[in-house]
């Protein structure tokens, strides 16, 4: 008989003969028909009967596991097939295990159960399953409701579906277009004031595989749907696209989507997926469509776990499917209902993977098919629906010694195998302990736990900068290392073991939490998404018993209020200025950093303030060739920092970023040299209860012309308008920002279009505002960065007054304050900045009323008029924030270059009773009309 895929699956799920599964077949490809499945006699062992010992020992510990008897008496005899029946009823009798908590990648809904097991996959989030429709012969029209879908949309301004075919077949299903005379797509929508808005589609097509291709759709007056034959799609297949612009358009109460359709067969079932990315039907085709679902449906052979050609998908595909998750969701559905055909369908399922990849060449076969990170993946899954399976009926004792001997083959694996990445080793060394927990009848499962926690630790500590920085430049692959660490603590606990060290992730629970947005989500700088932090955070802060990381995870409803609030990570390059840990407060990070999943946007910055991102991240789409991907995730353009000459950054390059806190402004400061030829240093100056002054400054090496482009990026439903050079958002509610160019002659702006990626696999159009100029020598650039609330009117402006090689003064008005801020080359020289004159690198002075604020750096003596305001007997060792208040008679001082006791400060406030150096009260001296103040380093 012929080796094949079904007659091994067949023979495993009947309880075939004891036999090893698979075999050599002459005269074939050994990749092809060898399998690396574990024989009886290594599985179970060989015993010798002369000597009395073990000649092949067992994987197991029969003499720790008293239950287990049956099994080694079987195998002591020879006898497999009564050691796998033996085996399987030892398992399904054991006390309960603990496994990890299953994995899944997109939007998990109980309606994809009957996809999963028809062999129906989705990557990620981006095709999002609504409902299957059915039609006839005849025109049919259907109203699915898909108000989660639209209300999710709104803010990105636009919803879009796809229509696939249900079931393979030669029956093609066709549906009126947006060009079709009658029957056309709408979408209904409905208020709760009983108000009713209909909205005809703004774009539709097909696409077909094929010889068509390349070929476009767009005006057809019928939406083509269709699949048959075998694989994941066939040369006649075709899916079918629409998109609603949502411009303007509020939450509705509910909405449905009108369709009208038929089949050339006798009826015909078309699921619809939501999907977030727009498109034009004018040049929409099929090899330039980037596709997240594929079916298997009605083909024998079932999934073939094999990568995709002939399609435009991610290679993600082919790396997560055989990660197996929807294992857990299946295991789940089986154990709320009982219904043996969802049990016997995942451990199909299962045995196929083994039986395939068993084949195919793969070091360990299918415990590391097709990449170590993937097995390592699996395992967690398979640990977790193993734990429900194994006592369903429809478990066979073959069907079970094959999920054993595959899970076995995983643990010699993970003991040896290696990667670069570190998540990745995270996550192997993570199912390593898993497997050791959950299967402590293997021999080396205590080996395997301790190896493993001790490997984790390790891995950990050398994952991080000495400032506890994450290497790896992005935000969700840092938390993804977090959640592994509090996966396995979890289990080993509930499965009584101990937990051991975990020091070094204390310094990464707080890398994150210093990153997170005031509303407690992800930043998605990198190879990121824009999720929720808070539960995640929640777990590490019980894992670790800090009260302070509570705080930030509850924001603030629990916990005790952290000792920061701004940081900055000089080694992982990152600094985060932020008034607070609630989500009214403001953020603004600052970053220079470098590593894997990492973007080319040195010293772009991302800001928050009250009640959304105003400039945020615009995320990475997808690690697919695509023009909208690549330009997320490899431009600098599409990064709030500045693109010079058109090219995108090294981030290797030498770079920098430090911040100065203080208790009413932030400074943080950076360079790059990401851009040969060009550095790049960039500064924001953070006014607590303004906003922020960004300067650049552009130092080419050569005397020829550069052209810059200054970007700044917005949500999608910013809407942002010019007026002249000052750009404002107009979102329909909330807080908006405007961006003032401190010279409005600088640049040349303009709004241009681009993307925003929330999430992996889903994106949107989004309007940015870009400054660009070309010129040679050094080039600087000043913005003012103005929040403003919901219901207030913004009375703010930043101009440039002196501009010279060596100084540059700005101006800046807010409603009653008037500040002036001075940057300047560190030469000793006394410059004058307004009515203010300083002898150091930068200066900044305002005063609204009776409240004076100074930041210094640098320099001994600030002049008002012909008056010293505030002199010091050296240099300032850092920078130095100074604020006083005429009414309340105090003076505050604080920055790094200040300290209790220190040597003496000397300012023109004789009014003065009171003053506090660095939070510490600290006495007053009188020295004619000055007084002194002991708080300089």
């Amino acid at each position: 008989m012929p080796l094949t895929r079904r007659n091994l699956l067949q023979a495993i799920l009947a309880g075939a003969a004891a036999t090893p599964l698979l075999s050599a077949v002459a005269g074939t490809a050994a990749a092809a028909t060898v399998s690396t499945e574990i024989s009886d006699a290594a599985f179970f062992g060989a015993w010798n009967s002369t000597t009395g010992t073990w000649s092949t020992s067992p994987v197991f510990d029969y003499d720790g596991h008293l239950g287990m008897t049956s099994v080694a008496d079987a195998a002591r005899a020879g006898d497999y097939k009564t050691a796998r029946t033996a085996l399987l009823q030892y398992m399904n009798g054991r006390d309960k295990r603990v496994p990890p908590a299953w994995a899944y990648n997109g939007l998990y809904s109980t309606a994809l159960v009957p996809l999963f097991l028809d062999h129906i996959w989705t990557l990620g989030k981006g095709e999002i399953y609504q409902t299957t429709l059915t039609v006839g012969t005849g025109w049919t029209a259907s109203a699915p409701d898909v108000t989660s879908a639209v209300q999710g949309a709104i803010s990105a301004g636009g919803v879009g579906f796809m229509l696939m075919a249900r079931n393979k077949e030669s029956a093609r299903a066709e549906f009126a277009s947006r060009h079709a005379a009658d029957g056309a797509p709408e979408l209904t929508l409905t208020y709760a004031d009983g108000t009713v808005h209909t909205l005809a589609a703004d774009q539709s097509c097909y696409i077909a595989a094929g010889t068509d291709a390349d070929a476009v759709f767009g005006s057809a007056g019928t939406i083509e749907v269709h699949d048959e034959g075998t694989g994941a799609f066939s040369s006649t297949s075709r899916k079918g696209y629409l998109w609603f612009d949502l411009s303007g358009v509020t939450s509705p109460l509910t909405a449905t989507l009108s369709l009208t359709g038929r089949t050339s067969g006798t009826e015909q079932d078309v699921m619809l997926y939501q999907v977030q990315v727009s498109f034009d039907e004018a040049t929409r085709t099929w090899s330039n469509t980037v596709q997240n679902t594929f079916s298997w449906q009605g083909d024998a052979k079932g999934f073939d776990w094999k990568k995709i050609t002939g399609a435009n998908v991610d290679s993600e595909f082919y790396y997560q499917l055989p990660r197996f998750y929807f294992a857990g969701p299946l295991a789940d559905a089986y154990a709320a209902a009982g219904d043996e055909e969802v049990a016997t369908g995942l451990i199909g399922l299962m045995t196929d993977f083994i039986a395939d990849t068993n084949t195919y060449g793969s070091t360990a076969g299918s415990a590391s098919y097709p990449r170590n990170l993937d097995a390592a993946w699996r395992v967690q899954n398979w640990c977790y629906a193993y734990e429900i399976l194994r006592s369903s009926p429809s478990l066979t004792a073959d069907a079970n010694t094959t999920l054993l001997k595959a899970l076995y083959a995983a643990g010699p694996f993970f003991s040896t195998t290696t990667s670069v990445t570190p998540n990745w080793m995270i996550t192997i060394k993570s199912a390593l302990v898993y497997l050791g927990t959950c299967f402590p009848e293997f021999a080396a499962a205590s080996q395997w736990r301790s190896d493993a926690q001790e490997y984790l630790v390790q891995q950990l500590g050398s994952s991080l900068y000495a400032d506890g920085g994450y290497t790896e430049a992005s935000s969700t692959y840092a938390m993804g290392v977090a959640n592994t660490f509090v996966g396995t603590s979890n289990v080993l606990v509930a499965n009584n073991y101990e937990v051991g060290a975990v020091a070094p992730l204390s310094g990464l629970s707080w890398f994150l939490a210093d990153q997170t947005y005031p509303n407690g989500y992800d930043p998605a700088y990198g190879d990121s998404s824009y999720t929720d932090q808070r539960a995640s955070l929640t777990k590490l802060a019980d894992l670790l018993g800090d009260d302070q990381l509570k705080y930030v995870a509850t924001g603030g409803a629990e916990g005790t209020e952290p000792d920061h609030t701004s940081v900055t990570y000089p080694d992982t390059r990152v600094a985060v200025q932020r008034t607070g840990w609630t989500n009214t407060d403001w953020y603004l990070r600052i970053g220079a950093d470098r590593g894997n999943h990492g973007h080319p946007d040195e010293l772009a910055v991302q800001v928050y303030a009250h009640d959304r991102p105003l400039l945020p991240a615009m995320g990475a789409y997808a690690y697919v060739t695509d023009p909208t991907a690549d330009w997320l995730r490899k431009t600098t353009q599409s990064h709030n920092t500045i693109t010079i000459d058109g090219a995108a950054q090294d981030p290797t390059a030498d770079g920098s970023v430090g911040n100065v806190a203080t208790p009413w402004a932030d400074l943080a400061d950076g360079h790059t040299d990401a851009t040969a030829g060009v550095r790049h240093e960039r500064s924001a100056l953070f006014l607590h209860d303004l906003g922020w002054i960004v300067s650049d400054a552009l130092t080419p090496a050569d005397s020829a012309e550069h052209s810059y482009e200054q970007n700044w990026h917005l949500l999608p439903d910013a809407a942002p308008t010019l007026d002249g050079a000052t750009a404002r958002t107009t979102f329909g509610s909330g807080t908006q920002l405007h961006i003032i160019p401190a010279d409005p002659d600088a640049a040349t702006p303009a709004l241009k279009d681009g993307h925003y990626s929330s999430v992996t696999y889903q994106v949107a159009p989004a309007a940015y505002v870009s400054y660009s100029l070309t010129s040679a020598g050094t080039v600087k650039l000043d913005t003012l960065l103005l929040p403003v609330r919901e219901h207030t009117r913004a009375k703010a402006s930043l101009s440039l007054v002196t501009c010279s090689d060596s100084a540059r003064v700005l101006e800046l008005r807010a409603d009653s304050l008037k500040g002036y801020y001075l940057r300047a080359a560190d030469d000793g020289t006394p410059r004058g900045f307004g009515p203010y004159r300083y002898d150091g690198p930068l200066a900044y002075v305002d005063q609204d009323q009776s409240m004076l604020r100074i930041l210094l750096t640098g320099g001994t003596t600030l002049q008002q008029g012909k008056s010293d305001l505030l002199a010091a007997d050296r240099a300032l060792n850092g920078t130095l924030a100074v604020r006083w208040n005429t009414r309340d008679k105090t003076i505050e001082v604080s920055g790094t270059a200040a300290v209790a006791g220190g040597a003496n400060l000397c300012l023109a406030a004789p009014w003065a009773r009171s003053a506090t150096v660095a939070g510490q009260a600290v006495p007053l001296t009188r020295k004619r009309d000055l007084v002194v103040v002991a708080a300089l380093r």
